[in-house]
């Protein structure tokens, strides 16, 4: 590992200790038998993601960074705390290889957690100039973000309660709502359990 690799391990660790506190105050603890494993940097990939290694332990993940995140410190809070909202609920090893979808839920809330730090270290302004470049360029994350932020505006809790009905954010199904307490309008929790698509 090189120099630059260290350094900017060291400083994603040191983001990963001081955010992750807000993450799970956002959305809960991690789920069952998840274990980070730390980070990797790829200079071949484009976006995040979380990276599965072991089918003996399919919640095992390290985080996946690309490399031109450290260019922008706006875009590499933004990408590593979307990977650490998603990393409270993994995908797998398993299901991965699967194909397992995602919804618009679990990809909204990734993004929310993403506003919700960039607001708190650099303004408005910021957030402001995110979002708007997120709904130009990416605007699937965009749509699920609002519908998230629609549920969390009503009920600051809904994906803690919902979590605490199916730890896996991707299993909520409508009639966890119910169970969980969770009173969102039927569209909006019909939009957010839409198969995602990027």
């Amino acid at each position: 590992m090189s120099d630059i690799q260290d350094i900017q391990i060291n400083k994603l660790e040191k983001l990963h200790t001081a955010w992750q506190p807000m993450v799970e105050f956002l959305f809960g603890p991690a789920a069952p038998h998840t274990e980070f494993l730390g980070f990797d940097i790829n200079n071949d990939i484009a976006k995040p993601s979380l990276l599965f290694l072991d089918e003996a332990h399919p919640y095992s993940y390290k985080i996946q960074m690309p490399a031109r995140s450290f260019t922008n410190d706006v875009m590499l809070l933004a990408d590593l705390i979307q990977e650490m909202v998603r990393a409270l609920y993994p995908i797998g090893f398993t299901k991965q290889q699967a194909g397992q979808e995602t919804t618009a839920l679990c990809e909204g809330a990734a993004v929310y957690g993403a506003v919700t730090a960039i607001r708190q270290v650099f303004g408005e302004e910021t957030v402001e100039s995110y979002l708007d470049a997120l709904q130009a360029q990416g605007f699937s994350f965009y749509d699920a973000f609002s519908y998230v932020a629609v549920l969390l505006a009503d009920d600051p809790q809904a994906v803690k309660k919902l979590r605490d009905v199916k730890p896996f954010l991707y299993d909520i199904e409508k009639s966890d709502f119910i169970s969980a307490d969770v009173k969102a309008e039927r569209k909006v929790q019909d939009v957010l359990l839409f198969t995602f698509r990027p």
